[in-house]
């Protein structure tokens, strides 16, 4: 790939990962901000904290309870990422990422926090 090629990469990843941030949409809004390795032309997002579900089976909902609406299912041994900071609601709730980019939670009886 071109020396002019890779450096339109880049600053198109920045600027799609801006205009994602300021509309709310996508992963890029629901993760940290983007990375850029300008040596390598990689643009990359981050999460900050890491889980792994250690129930059979644990049900990942739309709000911090068991009222709320359930979004996803996940099993003993998925991995789960999502903003920091990773401390729990203060009834016992992970804040954790969609893969749509949205964001969720998982019950801290369910899911471990792995860093």
């Amino acid at each position: 790939m071109g020396k002019h090629t890779k450096a339109a990469l880049v600053r198109l990843g920045v600027l799609l990962a801006a205009v994602f941030t300021v509309l709310g949409v996508g992963t890029a809004a629901a993760q940290a901000a983007p990375r850029v390795d300008t040596a390598a032309g990689d643009v990359t997002v981050t999460a900050a904290c890491n889980y792994v579900v250690i129930a059979t089976k644990t049900y990942i909902r739309s709000g911090p309870g068991t009222q709320y609406s359930i979004v996803r299912t996940k099993y003993k041994g998925d991995r789960m990422t999502g903003p920091a900071p990773c401390v729990p609601t203060s009834n016992g709730w992970w804040l954790v990422y969609l893969s749509t980019g949205g964001i969720a939670y998982a019950s801290t009886a369910d899911v471990r926090y792995t860093g």
